[in-house]
């Protein structure tokens, strides 16, 4: 055998062993499975930021696959299951979970999400871009056992009736639902409405009834819970911009290196800023077929009116600031 047909041969062995060592690596590479949890289906802002989650975790790491079975349409309760689930550390990894339903565990998170906080869209992304809120992500690891890795939301909040609000007069002596952090149910209280806190899959029932007259929710919300077929108006008020935090168990997080913890984090961010953008760009068009379709009725209030809202609720407002020790952020 000649010297070049040797070595021809050697190359093609080594390329055949370097071929192997990388297929072995990739074969020994763990799957791990999160369970992430959602009360919606595919379409929602919230489902659809799990799975960029998942695209982009493993682009920005190849220590390990992570794989997420998602558990859509209430298939594991409500929020506030995932939330205890995920603090005792069992059935749920993932989910995306208003700050309402950590209120009673961790009360300052209300400040988070509280009426009026923002003054629109870009004020919202700014202050989360900012370190102000990293003393609180650390308040709700130590107390509820879950991580803040990403914010999805970015919708504003508005007032759903039964009959219409067309200002703040209307507005006196409205019983509708609102969410458990205390709170809401003092704005609303302060602005002359009769705030009761509900569970949410208890809502439709609560309006068909007329336990309540409606209640204060994001147009998504509004159009896939189906609250149009029980309270025809959506009253554009603006109250509120969401802040809804992708959260991770601290079962979960403990169980990743430092490196894939750091893909978690970069992975979360940018998930949760693709889940707010998908919101915002369907919410105006999950709102206008349903007026289009005659189902739903849109006012939206003055700017007087709106004036005249926040006036009413600062004084609350800032008294819960103060209370919880958050005045001067």
């Amino acid at each position: 055998m000649s010297f070049n047909v040797r070595k021809a041969f050697s190359i093609v062995a080594l390329c055949m062993i370097a071929m192997v060592s990388v297929l072995g690596v990739a074969a020994q590479k763990k799957t791990v499975v999160l369970s992430a949890a959602s009360m919606f289906d595919t379409d929602h802002p919230f489902t659809q930021t799990y799975i960029k989650f998942e695209e982009l975790v493993n682009k920005y790491q190849d220590e390990v696959k992570i794989e997420l079975k998602y558990s859509l349409n209430k298939a594991l309760g409500i929020e506030s299951d995932f939330m205890r689930f995920m603090s005792q550390g069992e059935s749920v990894d993932m989910a995306i979970i208003s700050p309402g339903h950590l209120a009673q565990r961790v009360p300052n998170i209300a400040i988070v999400d509280m009426p009026l906080l923002f003054r629109d869209l870009a004020h919202r992304n700014k202050v989360l871009e900012s370190d102000l809120f990293k003393g609180l992500e650390a308040e709700i690891v130590r107390r509820a056992n879950i991580r803040p890795i990403g914010y999805a939301g970015g919708a504003s909040r508005s007032i759903i009736s039964n009959y219409p609000i067309r200002n703040m007069q209307d507005l006196k002596g409205f019983r509708l639902r609102v969410q458990g952090a205390p709170i809401w149910a003092k704005v609303f209280t302060a602005v002359g409405a009769t705030p009761s806190v509900i569970a949410y899959d208890e809502v439709y029932s609560a309006i068909q009834t007329n336990v309540i007259q409606g209640l204060e929710n994001e147009k998504v919300g509004y159009a896939q819970m189906r609250f149009f077929e029980v309270a025809k108006y959506y009253v554009e008020n603006e109250h509120s911009i969401t802040v809804r935090p992708l959260f991770l168990s601290e079962k979960a997080w403990k169980q990743f290196s430092p490196k894939v913890q750091a893909a978690i984090l970069k992975a979360g961010k940018e998930a949760g800023d693709y889940g707010s953008q998908f919101e915002i760009n369907m919410a105006d068009r999950e709102l206008k077929a349903l007026v289009d379709k005659g189902l739903t009725v849109h006012i939206k209030f003055s700017d007087a009116d709106k004036a005249k809202f926040r006036e009413l609720a600062t004084p609350e407002l800032v008294k819960f600031v103060k209370d919880a020790g958050y005045h001067d952020l």
